[in-house]
């Protein structure tokens, strides 16, 4: 029988690092992947969050730049040094695609086929930035979906492992019971800690994504509507 901490006398306080590595067998995997599960949402947080924080300022600078009056020259030129914003690799595309569409290599093109051609492109730019913005997010979508059942397939389990050693030494004293029951209830806890954020982070990084998905479509409709009325008509 091993000991457990939280059942000495005297005894004050949990110690999870004990009863983890005072688990084993299956709920001692259930575990470790349940660790491992709160380990990679919290790098997706992170890794997302600051992702986020630098596109939204790219963002805001370059729709101040873009309608503050630069020609679309400058605003190229520019637009290397706010590459972490998505709004920016979508005008790049539909600027490098304008400027070919303009080189008067492809004289027989009329306006309409011209302006496909330019919002195909465009298209094609924010579609590559949403598919990075939803990069990791099935994982936050997994975790935050298995993990509770995971946690309970640690207390089921956990419950069983009480109810053998009952049936093997004959007596329900805490000192048989308290091994499974210890398990069964960390690894709810941890189903638990791994799941809660993996769901908020998930909702929260949806909604950004809508919204600079949001942000996209406006800029490249703008976008279009300046270059039908200067440049293609």
């Amino acid at each position: 029988m091993h000991a457990f901490p939280l059942f000495n006398t005297g005894a004050s306080s949990l110690n999870i690092i004990d009863m983890i590595l005072n688990s084993r067998g299956m709920v001692l995997i259930d575990l470790l992947v349940l660790i491992a599960f709160s380990f990679i949402t919290w790098y997706i947080i992170v890794f997302k969050s600051i992702r986020f924080i630098k596109s939204g300022k790219s963002n805001t600078l370059f729709l101040e730049m873009f309608w503050g009056g630069s020609s679309l020259d400058q605003i190229y030129k520019k637009s290397g040094e706010l590459a972490d914003g998505t709004i920016s690799k979508v005008y790049i595309a539909g600027y490098k695609e304008l400027a070919k569409l303009e080189s008067g290599n492809q004289p027989s093109e009329d306006k309409g086929h011209k302006l496909q051609n330019l919002e195909r492109s465009l298209k094609k730019a924010a579609m590559g930035e949403i598919m990075e913005m939803e990069s990791k997010m099935p994982v936050l979508a997994t975790i935050a979906a298995t993990a509770p059942f995971l946690g309970l397939f640690g207390t089921v389990w956990g419950i069983m492992v009480s109810f053998s050693a009952i049936g093997l030494k004959g007596n329900t004293s805490l000192a048989t019971v308290a091994p499974g029951i210890v398990d069964a209830l960390v690894t709810t806890a941890l189903g638990l800690i791994a799941a809660i954020p993996a769901t908020i982070a998930y909702n929260y990084f949806q909604r950004k994504i809508r919204l600079q998905i949001a942000d996209m479509e406006t800029f490249a409709n703008d976008f279009l509507n300046i270059a039908q009325r200067k440049f293609l008509s």
